[in-house]
């Protein structure tokens, strides 16, 4: 059952990541390069930024799989 939390919200985390990623792709589609720019503007941070928005599903995982892990910390340990 713990891995169903976990999938649950790893699940979660991604889709919610993937639709982060889809607005800024749209947003650079529409014409407004906000992510090319920073990349132009800012030099190596704000390379970094722009891969961190295209690592958005992946993160969105990790963090997804974490918040359930502390706000279900006590029906996950009963478990066990």
């Amino acid at each position: 059952m713990k891995f169903v939390y976990y999938g649950f919200g790893g699940f979660i985390g991604c889709v919610c990541g993937l639709v982060i990623s889809l607005v800024f792709y749209w947003l650079e589609q529409s014409g407004t390069p906000l992510l090319t720019n920073l990349g132009r503007e800012y030099g190596a941070l704000g390379r970094f930024v722009g891969e961190l928005v295209n690592s958005m599903p992946l993160l969105g995982i990790v963090l997804g799989v974490l918040l359930v892990k502390s706000l279900f910390k006590a029906e996950l340990d009963k478990m066990d």
